[in-house]
């Protein structure tokens, strides 16, 4: 069994606010304001510098909180732990709306 994304299956997050597309092409991603961050949050007050990560782990995709301050929020459920996503998902990081896709 292999631990990376089939290609032709990558997930697309939809940022809901902007309509920006980002297809995950590698077997994880994080998301924040930081400038090393695969998905850069640069105008977003309220997402922390390191805040989320989106990762495949066993054929599926999760998405976990980095201690963020605001914490990240999946369907406007608080994270605690990792969460399986699933299509049409919406991932809350700082004010900034995703839908997987």
């Amino acid at each position: 069994m292999t631990n990376s994304p089939a290609p032709g299956r990558m997930p697309v997050l939809v940022n809901l606010n902007t309509e920006e597309r980002y297809t995950l092409t590698g077997a994880s991603a994080s998301l924040g304001r930081a400038p090393e961050n695969e998905i850069v949050l640069p105008d977003d007050g309220y997402a922390s510098a390191d805040h989320a990560r989106i990762f495949f782990d066993q054929g599926l995709w999760w998405v976990e909180d980095l201690h963020s301050s605001n914490g990240t929020f999946v369907n406007d459920q608080l994270l605690q732990a990792p969460w399986q996503l699933s299509p049409y998902d919406q991932i809350k990081v700082g004010r900034t709306v995703f839908r997987i896709e």
